[in-house]
């Protein structure tokens, strides 16, 4: 229990636990609007099934894996991560708008099942991999400051930050500072 805990200590952990969960329910929205209203408009599935499990994500990212972090105040961290999701979710559709309008992988140039294939490859296996490292990095640097509150602590350990002290004089008795 304590590995697991140790673990979820890490922020980049936390991070793919989030995004795991995101990336299910990104899954889920998709086929599901791609196999019913959506048929012929695949890519368009994609930007809606991502936007909505971006929301999730920034409550997570936000509450959960950068916790921790400090940073700016609640409105500007938003605006930050929806800047930062729309990049992200330009970045996954990508490949996969590529792979149908680009390369022509779609019906009936190709059978259903290498269309299928092609999209779930494009989308959600190399998109997906291509947004998360983009997101990981411009939140962790931009949004949340992660690795700048991590060098913060960590020169906070390294070099104690103290109060001045206090000297009082005895032959005046006035009291000044050593700093």
């Amino acid at each position: 229990m304590n590995t697991i805990k140790k673990l979820l200590g890490n922020e980049k952990v936390r991070f793919l636990v989030v995004g795991g969960f995101c990336f299910v329910l990104t899954m889920a929205i998709n086929y599901g609007l791609k196999y019913t209203v959506l048929t012929h408009k695949p890519t368009t599935a994609l930007l809606i099934a991502t936007a909505i499990a971006s929301v999730v994500s920034y409550v997570l990212s936000s509450q959960w894996t950068w916790k921790n972090a400090g940073g700016d105040p609640k409105p500007k961290e938003m605006v930050g991560f929806v800047l930062v999701t729309i990049g992200g979710i330009i970045i996954n559709a990508a490949p996969q708008w590529i792979s149908r309008y680009v390369f022509g992988i779609e019906q009936p140039a190709v059978s259903l099942l290498v269309q299928e294939t092609a999209d779930f490859i494009a989308g959600p296996i190399l998109g997906t991999l291509l947004a998360m490292v983009f997101r990981y990095w411009a939140l962790d640097r931009f949004v949340f400051h992660g690795k700048e509150a991590r060098q913060k602590a960590q020169m906070s350990e390294i070099i104690p930050i103290t109060r001045p002290q206090q000297k009082v004089s005895t032959d005046t008795g006035s009291v000044s500072s050593l700093g």
